[in-house]
Protein backbone atom coordinates (compact mmCIF):
# COMPACT_ATOMS: atom_id res chain seq x y z
CA UNK A 1 0.00 0.00 0.00
CA UNK A 2 1.07 3.59 -0.92
CA UNK A 3 1.72 5.84 1.81
CA UNK A 4 -0.35 9.63 1.84
CA UNK A 5 3.44 11.23 2.41
CA UNK A 6 4.57 8.90 -0.46
CA UNK A 7 2.41 10.14 -2.85
CA UNK A 8 2.04 13.62 -2.02
CA UNK A 9 6.27 13.78 -2.55
CA UNK A 10 5.90 12.16 -5.79
CA UNK A 11 3.27 14.56 -7.32
CA UNK A 12 5.55 17.42 -5.90
CA UNK A 13 8.11 16.01 -8.13
CA UNK A 14 5.88 16.09 -10.88
CA UNK A 15 7.32 18.25 -13.95
CA UNK A 16 5.41 16.56 -17.19
CA UNK A 17 2.80 13.62 -16.81
CA UNK A 18 4.09 10.38 -18.02
CA UNK A 19 1.09 8.84 -19.38
CA UNK A 20 0.33 4.73 -19.85
CA UNK A 21 -2.06 3.91 -22.67
CA UNK A 22 -3.47 0.39 -21.73
CA UNK A 23 -5.23 -0.97 -24.70
CA UNK A 24 -4.17 -0.14 -28.43
CA UNK A 25 -7.86 -0.44 -29.79
CA UNK A 26 -9.44 2.28 -31.81
CA UNK A 27 -10.57 3.70 -28.87
CA UNK A 28 -6.94 4.65 -27.70
CA UNK A 29 -6.55 6.79 -30.86
CA UNK A 30 -8.85 9.63 -29.17
CA UNK A 31 -7.06 9.61 -26.00
CA UNK A 32 -3.23 10.03 -27.34
CA UNK A 33 -4.62 12.89 -29.53
CA UNK A 34 -6.27 14.28 -26.64
CA UNK A 35 -3.40 13.76 -24.73
CA UNK A 36 -0.92 15.25 -27.09
CA UNK A 37 -2.87 18.68 -26.94
CA UNK A 38 -1.60 18.61 -23.31
CA UNK A 39 1.59 20.93 -23.89
CA UNK A 40 2.72 19.33 -20.06
CA UNK A 41 2.14 15.51 -21.02
CA UNK A 42 3.81 12.78 -22.68
CA UNK A 43 3.06 9.70 -23.67
CA UNK A 44 5.58 7.76 -22.56
CA UNK A 45 3.85 3.77 -23.06
CA UNK A 46 1.15 2.08 -24.60
CA UNK A 47 0.28 -1.92 -22.99
CA UNK A 48 -1.77 -4.03 -24.83
CA UNK A 49 -1.86 -8.20 -24.86
CA UNK A 50 -2.33 -8.12 -28.53
CA UNK A 51 1.49 -7.50 -29.56
CA UNK A 52 1.04 -6.31 -33.14
CA UNK A 53 -1.19 -3.97 -32.20
CA UNK A 54 0.73 -2.46 -29.61
CA UNK A 55 3.90 -2.30 -32.19
CA UNK A 56 1.67 -0.66 -34.46
CA UNK A 57 0.22 1.95 -32.10
CA UNK A 58 3.58 3.18 -30.91
CA UNK A 59 5.00 3.38 -35.14
CA UNK A 60 1.58 5.40 -35.68
CA UNK A 61 2.19 7.64 -32.90
CA UNK A 62 5.90 7.87 -32.38
CA UNK A 63 5.53 6.76 -28.81
CA UNK A 64 8.84 4.98 -27.00
CA UNK A 65 7.91 1.69 -26.12
CA UNK A 66 5.27 -1.08 -25.66
CA UNK A 67 4.42 -3.50 -23.10
CA UNK A 68 2.69 -6.42 -23.02
CA UNK A 69 1.49 -6.79 -19.16
CA UNK A 70 0.74 -3.52 -16.80
CA UNK A 71 2.92 -5.23 -14.15
CA UNK A 72 5.43 -5.18 -16.11
CA UNK A 73 4.49 -1.68 -17.48
CA UNK A 74 4.34 -0.10 -13.97
CA UNK A 75 7.66 -2.19 -12.75
CA UNK A 76 10.06 -0.76 -15.44
CA UNK A 77 8.33 2.79 -16.39
CA UNK A 78 7.47 5.94 -14.34
CA UNK A 79 4.21 6.86 -14.83
CA UNK A 80 1.90 9.32 -13.25
CA UNK A 81 -1.67 8.21 -15.51
CA UNK A 82 -2.45 4.78 -16.60
CA UNK A 83 -5.32 5.72 -18.81
CA UNK A 84 -7.55 2.49 -19.32
CA UNK A 85 -8.63 2.11 -23.22
CA UNK A 86 -9.39 -1.57 -22.74
CA UNK A 87 -13.24 -3.17 -22.45
CA UNK A 88 -14.90 -2.57 -19.72
CA UNK A 89 -14.72 -6.16 -18.39
CA UNK A 90 -11.36 -5.24 -17.27
CA UNK A 91 -11.14 -2.26 -16.28
CA UNK A 92 -11.91 -3.08 -12.43
CA UNK A 93 -8.30 -5.75 -12.32
CA UNK A 94 -6.38 -2.88 -14.27
CA UNK A 95 -7.53 0.22 -12.33
CA UNK A 96 -6.37 -1.64 -9.27
CA UNK A 97 -3.48 -2.76 -9.94
CA UNK A 98 -2.45 1.09 -11.16
CA UNK A 99 -3.55 2.52 -8.53
CA UNK A 100 -1.85 0.16 -5.78
CA UNK A 101 0.86 0.94 -7.65
CA UNK A 102 0.52 4.87 -6.52
CA UNK A 103 -0.38 5.45 -10.33
CA UNK A 104 -3.33 7.76 -11.09
CA UNK A 105 -6.04 6.14 -13.58
CA UNK A 106 -8.14 7.38 -16.28
CA UNK A 107 -10.62 5.03 -17.02
CA UNK A 108 -13.31 4.75 -20.08
CA UNK A 109 -16.65 5.05 -20.02
CA UNK A 110 -18.51 2.20 -19.04
CA UNK A 111 -16.36 2.24 -15.70
CA UNK A 112 -17.03 -1.27 -15.62
CA UNK A 113 -20.08 -3.60 -16.26
CA UNK A 114 -20.92 -4.41 -12.61
CA UNK A 115 -21.81 -2.48 -9.82
CA UNK A 116 -19.23 -4.98 -7.73
CA UNK A 117 -16.43 -4.23 -9.87
CA UNK A 118 -17.12 -0.59 -9.74
CA UNK A 119 -16.99 -0.72 -5.82
CA UNK A 120 -13.56 -1.98 -6.25
CA UNK A 121 -12.50 0.91 -7.91
CA UNK A 122 -13.97 3.19 -5.18
CA UNK A 123 -12.74 0.87 -2.46
CA UNK A 124 -9.47 0.99 -3.60
CA UNK A 125 -9.29 4.47 -4.70
CA UNK A 126 -9.88 5.57 -1.20
CA UNK A 127 -7.38 3.29 0.16
CA UNK A 128 -4.59 4.28 -2.35
CA UNK A 129 -5.16 8.45 -2.56
CA UNK A 130 -4.27 8.82 -6.04
CA UNK A 131 -6.73 10.55 -8.51
CA UNK A 132 -9.18 8.21 -10.20
CA UNK A 133 -11.48 9.36 -12.99
CA UNK A 134 -14.31 8.37 -15.75
CA UNK A 135 -14.27 9.48 -19.25
CA UNK A 136 -17.75 10.50 -19.51
CA UNK A 137 -16.92 12.67 -22.31
CA UNK A 138 -20.55 13.72 -23.69
CA UNK A 139 -20.97 15.67 -20.94
CA UNK A 140 -17.74 18.16 -22.21
CA UNK A 141 -18.99 18.39 -25.41
CA UNK A 142 -19.19 22.06 -26.69
CA UNK A 143 -23.34 22.22 -26.96
CA UNK A 144 -23.33 20.33 -23.56
CA UNK A 145 -21.45 23.37 -21.96
CA UNK A 146 -23.34 26.05 -23.25
CA UNK A 147 -26.56 24.13 -22.23
CA UNK A 148 -25.35 23.04 -18.91
CA UNK A 149 -24.41 27.35 -18.54
CA UNK A 150 -28.36 27.72 -19.58
CA UNK A 151 -29.83 25.77 -17.45
CA UNK A 152 -27.55 27.37 -13.98
CA UNK A 153 -28.30 30.60 -15.12
CA UNK A 154 -32.32 29.92 -15.55
CA UNK A 155 -33.01 30.84 -18.95
CA UNK A 156 -35.43 27.22 -19.37
CA UNK A 157 -36.90 27.84 -15.39
CA UNK A 158 -37.39 24.93 -13.63
CA UNK A 159 -36.48 21.57 -15.40
CA UNK A 160 -39.54 19.32 -16.23
CA UNK A 161 -37.65 16.71 -18.20
CA UNK A 162 -34.99 15.67 -21.05
CA UNK A 163 -34.83 13.33 -23.88
CA UNK A 164 -31.91 12.40 -25.55
CA UNK A 165 -31.72 10.62 -29.30
CA UNK A 166 -29.12 8.47 -30.20
CA UNK A 167 -28.97 7.37 -34.17
CA UNK A 168 -26.63 4.86 -35.64
CA UNK A 169 -26.82 3.22 -38.85
CA UNK A 170 -26.45 -0.44 -39.55
CA UNK A 171 -22.42 0.38 -40.65
CA UNK A 172 -21.91 1.07 -36.81
CA UNK A 173 -18.34 -0.79 -36.15
CA UNK A 174 -19.64 -2.79 -32.81
CA UNK A 175 -22.86 -3.16 -34.29
CA UNK A 176 -21.37 -4.54 -37.44
CA UNK A 177 -18.78 -6.69 -36.20
CA UNK A 178 -20.53 -10.09 -35.06
CA UNK A 179 -17.40 -10.96 -32.85
CA UNK A 180 -17.50 -8.03 -30.61
CA UNK A 181 -17.25 -8.03 -27.06
CA UNK A 182 -20.02 -6.15 -26.56
CA UNK A 183 -22.38 -8.52 -27.95
CA UNK A 184 -21.50 -11.11 -25.49
CA UNK A 185 -23.20 -9.08 -22.35
CA UNK A 186 -26.57 -9.18 -21.70
CA UNK A 187 -27.52 -5.51 -22.98
CA UNK A 188 -25.50 -6.23 -26.15
CA UNK A 189 -24.88 -3.41 -28.46
CA UNK A 190 -26.57 -1.23 -25.51
CA UNK A 191 -24.41 -2.14 -22.87
CA UNK A 192 -21.61 -0.36 -23.97
CA UNK A 193 -23.29 2.69 -25.21
CA UNK A 194 -26.13 3.33 -22.28
CA UNK A 195 -23.88 5.64 -20.41
CA UNK A 196 -24.25 8.39 -22.12
CA UNK A 197 -27.60 8.84 -21.74
CA UNK A 198 -27.33 7.95 -18.31
CA UNK A 199 -24.59 10.26 -17.19
CA UNK A 200 -26.28 12.98 -19.49
CA UNK A 201 -29.87 12.57 -17.30
CA UNK A 202 -28.37 11.95 -13.87
CA UNK A 203 -26.62 15.70 -14.82
CA UNK A 204 -29.81 17.64 -16.15
CA UNK A 205 -32.38 15.58 -14.03
CA UNK A 206 -30.32 17.13 -10.75
CA UNK A 207 -31.36 13.71 -9.06
CA UNK A 208 -30.80 10.03 -8.12
CA UNK A 209 -32.72 7.57 -11.10
CA UNK A 210 -35.50 5.76 -9.02
CA UNK A 211 -36.97 3.72 -11.74
CA UNK A 212 -35.87 2.51 -15.41
CA UNK A 213 -38.53 1.22 -17.59
CA UNK A 214 -36.89 -0.79 -21.20
CA UNK A 215 -38.56 -1.53 -24.25
CA UNK A 216 -36.37 -3.28 -27.13
CA UNK A 217 -37.24 -4.22 -30.62
CA UNK A 218 -35.35 -5.37 -33.12
CA UNK A 219 -35.60 -4.29 -36.99
CA UNK A 220 -31.93 -4.93 -38.46
CA UNK A 221 -30.52 -8.63 -40.78
CA UNK A 222 -27.93 -9.01 -37.67
CA UNK A 223 -28.37 -12.48 -37.21
CA UNK A 224 -26.26 -11.68 -33.81
CA UNK A 225 -27.86 -8.71 -32.10
CA UNK A 226 -31.26 -9.70 -30.32
CA UNK A 227 -32.34 -6.30 -30.44
CA UNK A 228 -31.34 -3.10 -32.51
CA UNK A 229 -33.99 -0.41 -31.28
CA UNK A 230 -34.73 0.60 -27.34
CA UNK A 231 -36.75 3.41 -25.71
CA UNK A 232 -36.45 4.12 -22.08
CA UNK A 233 -38.00 6.14 -19.53
CA UNK A 234 -36.41 7.19 -16.36
CA UNK A 235 -37.50 8.85 -13.22
CA UNK A 236 -35.62 11.02 -10.94
CA UNK A 237 -37.18 12.74 -8.07
CA UNK A 238 -40.64 14.18 -9.78
CA UNK A 239 -38.57 14.94 -12.82
CA UNK A 240 -38.70 12.42 -16.24
CA UNK A 241 -36.30 11.29 -18.92
CA UNK A 242 -36.39 9.11 -21.72
CA UNK A 243 -33.68 8.23 -24.27
CA UNK A 244 -34.31 6.19 -27.94
CA UNK A 245 -31.20 4.62 -29.61
CA UNK A 246 -31.52 3.26 -32.55
CA UNK A 247 -29.09 0.87 -34.94
CA UNK A 248 -30.96 1.21 -37.74
CA UNK A 249 -30.89 4.68 -38.97
CA UNK A 250 -30.20 6.52 -42.33
CA UNK A 251 -27.29 8.88 -40.33
CA UNK A 252 -26.08 9.18 -37.41
CA UNK A 253 -27.17 12.01 -34.99
CA UNK A 254 -27.27 12.90 -31.17
CA UNK A 255 -30.45 14.94 -30.13
CA UNK A 256 -30.74 16.29 -26.56
CA UNK A 257 -33.71 17.74 -26.05
CA UNK A 258 -34.27 20.29 -22.28
CA UNK A 259 -37.95 21.25 -20.79
CA UNK A 260 -37.99 24.06 -18.87
CA UNK A 261 -40.78 25.97 -17.08
CA UNK A 262 -39.73 28.89 -19.14
CA UNK A 263 -38.02 27.60 -21.74
CA UNK A 264 -36.93 24.76 -23.85
CA UNK A 265 -33.27 23.47 -25.70
CA UNK A 266 -32.55 21.75 -27.96
CA UNK A 267 -29.18 20.26 -29.06
CA UNK A 268 -27.47 18.78 -32.24
CA UNK A 269 -24.46 17.71 -30.50
CA UNK A 270 -22.35 15.91 -33.61
CA UNK A 271 -22.69 19.30 -35.26
CA UNK A 272 -22.47 21.13 -32.32
CA UNK A 273 -25.46 23.48 -32.02
CA UNK A 274 -27.54 24.17 -29.80
CA UNK A 275 -30.86 26.79 -29.89
CA UNK A 276 -33.39 28.17 -27.03
CA UNK A 277 -36.71 28.36 -27.77
CA UNK A 278 -38.37 30.84 -24.66
CA UNK A 279 -41.67 31.13 -23.52
CA UNK A 280 -44.28 32.52 -26.14
CA UNK A 281 -47.66 33.30 -26.81
CA UNK A 282 -49.08 31.50 -29.77
CA UNK A 283 -50.11 33.85 -32.73
CA UNK A 284 -49.07 34.55 -36.57
CA UNK A 285 -46.45 37.29 -35.74
CA UNK A 286 -44.42 35.05 -33.06
CA UNK A 287 -44.42 32.30 -35.17
CA UNK A 288 -42.36 34.84 -37.82
CA UNK A 289 -39.92 36.24 -35.19
CA UNK A 290 -39.69 32.93 -33.70
CA UNK A 291 -38.32 31.30 -36.99
CA UNK A 292 -36.22 34.34 -37.43
CA UNK A 293 -34.31 33.89 -33.87
CA UNK A 294 -34.06 29.97 -34.30
CA UNK A 295 -32.55 30.23 -37.78
CA UNK A 296 -30.09 33.60 -35.93
CA UNK A 297 -29.15 30.97 -32.95
CA UNK A 298 -27.97 28.22 -35.90
CA UNK A 299 -25.98 30.90 -37.84
CA UNK A 300 -24.59 31.78 -34.86
CA UNK A 301 -22.91 28.23 -33.37
CA UNK A 302 -22.33 27.02 -36.95
CA UNK A 303 -20.08 30.60 -37.27
CA UNK A 304 -18.54 29.90 -33.93
CA UNK A 305 -17.73 25.92 -34.68
CA UNK A 306 -16.41 26.72 -38.19
CA UNK A 307 -13.35 29.94 -36.35
CA UNK A 308 -13.29 27.26 -33.83
CA UNK A 309 -11.88 24.11 -36.26
CA UNK A 310 -10.06 27.18 -38.16
CA UNK A 311 -8.01 28.38 -35.33
CA UNK A 312 -7.51 25.28 -33.24
CA UNK A 313 -9.86 26.22 -30.47
CA UNK A 314 -12.07 23.08 -30.97
CA UNK A 315 -12.11 20.44 -28.24
CA UNK A 316 -13.98 17.47 -28.51
CA UNK A 317 -15.70 15.57 -25.06
CA UNK A 318 -12.29 13.55 -24.87
CA UNK A 319 -10.00 16.24 -25.14
CA UNK A 320 -11.74 18.97 -22.67
CA UNK A 321 -12.75 15.47 -20.17
CA UNK A 322 -8.69 14.57 -20.07
CA UNK A 323 -7.58 17.95 -19.99
CA UNK A 324 -9.53 18.95 -16.98
CA UNK A 325 -8.46 15.11 -15.34
CA UNK A 326 -4.70 16.48 -15.74
CA UNK A 327 -5.10 19.58 -14.21
CA UNK A 328 -6.67 18.32 -11.31
CA UNK A 329 -3.46 15.95 -10.73
CA UNK A 330 -1.50 19.49 -11.13
CA UNK A 331 -4.10 20.98 -8.72
CA UNK A 332 -4.90 18.30 -6.49
CA UNK A 333 -8.71 19.03 -6.96
CA UNK A 334 -11.61 16.82 -7.78
CA UNK A 335 -11.24 14.72 -10.94
CA UNK A 336 -14.35 16.19 -13.70
CA UNK A 337 -15.92 12.55 -13.67
CA UNK A 338 -15.08 10.70 -10.52
CA UNK A 339 -15.39 7.04 -9.68
CA UNK A 340 -17.99 7.77 -7.44
CA UNK A 341 -19.99 8.93 -9.96
CA UNK A 342 -19.00 6.10 -12.20
CA UNK A 343 -20.41 3.46 -9.93
CA UNK A 344 -23.92 5.30 -9.87
CA UNK A 345 -24.08 5.14 -13.68
CA UNK A 346 -22.90 1.61 -14.05
CA UNK A 347 -25.88 0.05 -11.03
CA UNK A 348 -28.49 1.92 -13.60
CA UNK A 349 -26.63 0.55 -16.56
CA UNK A 350 -26.42 -3.10 -14.67
CA UNK A 351 -29.97 -2.90 -14.28
CA UNK A 352 -31.14 -1.63 -17.66
CA UNK A 353 -29.16 -4.61 -19.40
CA UNK A 354 -30.68 -7.48 -17.13
CA UNK A 355 -33.94 -5.60 -18.42
CA UNK A 356 -32.72 -5.92 -21.91
CA UNK A 357 -31.93 -9.93 -21.78
CA UNK A 358 -35.19 -10.48 -19.82
CA UNK A 359 -37.22 -8.55 -23.16
CA UNK A 360 -35.22 -10.29 -25.28
CA UNK A 361 -35.38 -13.99 -23.99
CA UNK A 362 -39.49 -13.08 -23.63
CA UNK A 363 -39.73 -11.69 -26.74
Amino acid sequence: MIHHAYFTNRMEEIRVLNIAIVGCGYVADGHIEAWRKISDARIAAVCDLNEELAKNTINQWKIPTYYKSLPDLIAKEKVDVVDICTPPQTHAPLAVQAMQAGINVLIEKPMTMSAKDAEKIVDCQKNSNVKAGVIHNWLFEPPIIKASSAVEQGLIGEMLSAEIDILNTKAEPMAANANHWCHRFPGGRFSEMLAHPIYLLRHFLKGEITSVNVITSKLGEYPWMKSDELVADFKAGRRLGTTYISLNAPRDAIFLGLYGTRGILKLDIINGTINLFPERKTSRFNKVTDSLRQAGQLTKSTAQNVASIAFGRWLSGHDMCIKLFAQSIRNKDKPPVTVEEGLEVVKVLENMCQMIETSTHSA
